[in-house]
Parts: structure tokens; sequence; C-alpha cells
């Protein structure tokens, strides 16, 4: 090609009437094979961007699974690379990969054939890429809240749950017991939250009756862990109730001097026996003496409790609505997290403010619990997951004098919901979970929300909002998929640890 455009400028240079085609074709010729160039030029680069993409992902990737070994680093990467490089951005040969200490480097050498520079001899540019991970530069704190309502013991929903949860606990500790770079901590939740029957003697806990909250469903100066003392068969369990607004969806301490800061014991009171509108009924009414149709005084009475022993049969007590497996705190011991993963149990109505306000409290660094390190550790990245299948309800505007089931909010009738009469109750709730959501992201905290088999377009809108950003948002995965997006978000801190 190059003789001919020689022999046609020589034409052009034996006809004088063709001086000014030649003087244009010697500047125009060189422009275009100029442009050509630029072009080709322009190819490779672009396929050494796709390169240095894939390889970073297949670079994160390998460096996010723990305890591989360096052939099955090789196999992954190769995996990886081959997802996220464009089809016909050229061709590659295979990864190098290499392990020194806790730097993984890989390299991939490539190629992509030329269009405009084969006038000058060359049919294919080479391009090389390069990429370096280091491992285990942070640590991981993550706490876990997971919806244990009764609607998730339909479907096999609960059993996908563990299956799920036991996988995020198994990527992130990657084979290790006891690993000193991650703690995670498990808070089942319904419509309350159980903190442990042992924190009785913290001074978290509001034992005197200080706080009107601790009272209200009774009369001024009742304990109720003195009535669990007059039941012959039930002791507290360790759930408690929310603490008065604001301070239920903030994470200040609990202070023995100021009451509205501690937490009441949860006792779900006896609802009067002879109206089916009733849910919990597990004490006879037969020593009230009062009007037989105050069903308010009639609930307030606390003299049936004396020496009285529940059926085993009862399924209702002062429980109800919390019967959840107490919370986990954060550990790094792998055994502890395992049991309290297959202990979960399915049962009661959904409070999402309360579960995920107990992740917060365990995942801060200032009591009740004292796990975690301090926000501004920034070798250490803290982590929420919130997992709900359903949307805030406590049966709010129920036909009897409550308004409501019991829940850590008490009765809708008493106010903490809105209006007494329970109409604003899920509404409130909501308007609860968003504070709490911004307060978490607020302090620095990601926040992966999933909404799990759910319908309710509210919902899945409040959890979409809640998140740190909507990527980290999951809606709605069938039981096996649940178990790929709890691996995709420890799979995703893992990367996060990682230092390119």
């Amino acid at each position: 090609m190059w003789r001919r455009l020689t022999s046609l400028m020589s034409t052009f240079a034996a006809d004088r009437k063709g001086a000014a085609a030649l003087l244009f074709a010697m500047t125009f010729i060189p422009s275009v094979i100029g442009v050509g160039l630029a072009i080709d030029y322009t190819r490779a680069q672009t396929m050494r961007q796709h390169l240095t993409q894939a390889l970073d992902a297949a670079a994160l990737a390998v460096g996010s699974w723990q305890g591989l070994t360096e052939a099955e680093m090789q196999q992954k990467a190769q995996a990886y690379f081959a997802a996220n490089f464009p089809a016909g951005s050229g061709t590659t040969g295979a990864l190098a990969l290499s392990v020194n200490g806790p730097v993984i480097s890989i390299s991939v050498n490539g190629e992509v054939d030329t269009t405009f520079m084969k006038i000058v001899g060359i049919d294919r540019v080479n391009v090389a890429a390069h990429t370096e991970v280091t491992l285990a530069e942070k640590k991981i704190e993550l706490v876990m809240a997971l919806d244990n309502t009764g609607s998730m013991g339909w479907n096999g929903k609960l059993g996908g749950l563990k299956t799920a949860a036991q996988t995020l606990v198994d990527t992130l500790f990657g084979g290790e017991a006891q690993p000193d770079f991650v703690k995670v901590g498990l808070v089942p939740f319904a419509a309350a939250v159980n903190i442990g029957a042992d924190k009785l003697g913290s001074g978290w806990i509001d034992t005197a009756a200080q706080s009107p909250i601790a009272w209200e469903d009774f009369q001024p100066g009742v304990n109720v862990l003195d009535l669990y003392a007059q039941l012959t068969n039930r002791s507290w369990n360790g759930c408690v109730r929310a603490r008065a607004a604001p301070h239920d969806t903030q994470d200040d301490p609990p202070l023995a001097g100021v009451p509205d800061t501690l937490w009441a014991p949860y006792f779900a009171p006896d609802e009067p026996d002879f109206s089916w509108l009733y849910a919990n009924r597990y004490v006879p009414d037969g020593a009230y003496g009062g009007t037989e149709y105050d069903y308010d005084a009639r609930q307030r009475y606390t003299g049936k409790y004396t020496d009285y022993t529940l059926p085993g049969w009862e399924n209702d007590g002062p429980d109800f609505n919390c019967r959840t497996q107490p919370v986990t705190a954060m550990t790094n011991v792998k055994t502890t997290l395992d049991s309290a993963i297959a202990a979960m149990n399915a049962s009661g109505n959904t409070v999402i403010p309360a579960g995920l306000a107990w992740a917060w409290r365990l995942i801060s660094p200032g009591e009740p619990f004292t796990e975690g390190v301090g926000y501004d550790d920034d070798q250490t990245i803290k982590a929420i997951v919130l997992l709900t299948d359903g949307q805030n309800t406590v049966s709010g505007g129920l036909n009897n004098h409550n308004r409501s089931y019991y829940s850590a909010y008490g009765y809708a009738r008493s106010g903490h919901l809105g209006a007494t009469d329970g109409s604003e109750a899920t509404s409130q709730l909501n308007a609860k979970t968003a504070a709490l959501c911004e307060n978490i992201k607020a302090a620095g905290i990601r926040l992966y929300t999933v909404t799990f088999q759910l319908g309710d377009g509210a919902t899945k809108n409040l959890m979409r909002d809640c998140a740190t950003n909507p990527q980290m948002y999951y809606d709605s995965p069938s039981n096996s998929e649940l178990e790929q997006v709890f691996k995709d978000i420890a799979k995703g801190l893992n990367e996060l640890r990682l230092s390119k």
C-alpha cells in the first residue's frame, strides 16, 4: 500500500496541473493516517481501562474470600476477570497471580487488533495491566437485626433466614473460630426485644419503677418485677419496653438519675376474661371485685397475680408478643453466633424500630453494650443488616379499650404511638424507623436493608430509604436467594477491608 501511495504522488508531481492536488494529497494523506493511528491508539487505551477494571474486580473478589489456597485464588480470579471483561474488547491471556504475605498481585497481558496501523505494518497492539490488594487492613463490626415475628414461621422463611445468617457469619469468619478482625452481634426482634434476663442488675433497667412507662399499665407505684414474683412459674425473661420519646430513637446512655433513659421491664397485662376482643388472657379475673364492665379497672387489678400458676398449655402470658431469643452482644466467638442463629424462633407482631434501636446500641461504643470501638476508629467498618418480612404493626385500632396488642410501646391507648385510638400506630412506627435510620447513618454506620418476601409498597420504600444507598437495599428475595444476598453483603464488607 505504501508503494501505491508513492506512485500516486509521483504521478501528481509529473503533472503541472496537478500541483495543487499534489499539495493537497501531501497534507491530507498524512492527516488521515494520523487520525487512523489516533483511533487505534484510543482503542488500545480503552482496552487497557477494561483490563484494569476487570482485574481490580478480580483482585477484590479474591481478597474478600478468606482461607483460599493460591490455586483457588487463581481459579476465582480468572472467573471474576472473565465475568467483568467486556466481550469484543480484545484478546487476553491467562492471569498471573502471586501472593506475598498479605499482598495479592495479579497481572494480565492482552492485545487488540489494529485497523489503520496496518498501513505501517502494525497488525496488533500489546496491552498489559497489573493490580495489587493488601489483605486484612481493616476490621469489621456487624450487627444483624432480624425479624423473628410469627409470619417468619410460614413457608420455610425462618429456616431460610437461619441459613442465610449462618452463611454471612461463615463468609466473614473465613474458616477461623475466633478471628481478631471481625465481631458480629444478633438482635432477633418481634414486637419488642429481649436483651437478656442477666441484665437485671446492669444498671440499665428501671428496677425501681421510677419512670411512668414502668407502671402505666397498672397504678402508680406498681413494680412489674413484683408481679413476676407473685406468679409461681413465670419470671422476667429479659424483654424491655421502648424508652419514652425522644430516647427511643437515640443512643444516649442509661443514667441512674434520669429514669426516662432506663428501660422498663416488659410485662403484658392479663386482659379481661369475658370478651373475645382481648387476645392475652391468662389469669382468671374472679378476685376482681369492682364494676363488672369496667374493663380498664379489671385489667389494672394486680391482686389476681398472687400465687397464680399458669397452666403448662397456656400460650398467653406476661411475655406476650416478646418470646424471641435474647440478643447476642458482638463477639468474635463463632460457636456463640452459630448457637444464637440456630435458636431463633418465630412469634409475635412486627415493631421494626425496637429491633433497629437495639442493633444500634449493640454496635455503638457506649452503654448499654460497650463491645463496639469508637466512631473515630477509621480502621474499623461498622455495619447493620436490617431484615423484615412485614410492615410495622401492632393491630392499631383494635376494637377494645387497649386499641392495639401489647408491644415495646405498650398499648396504643397510652399515646406512645400517636392517637390513643390506635389509628396512627403504623405511621408512627414507620416515622420512628425512619428517624433511627437517619441517626444511624449520621453516626457513620453502614446500613443494609432487606425486605423478605414482602408485598407492601410503603414498607419497601421505607426500607429502601433507610439503606445507606439504594444499592444496599435488597427487595423480597426467595428463601434460596436470601442466602446469596447475605453472601453478597459479607463479600462486600470483606472487600472494604482491602487496600488497593
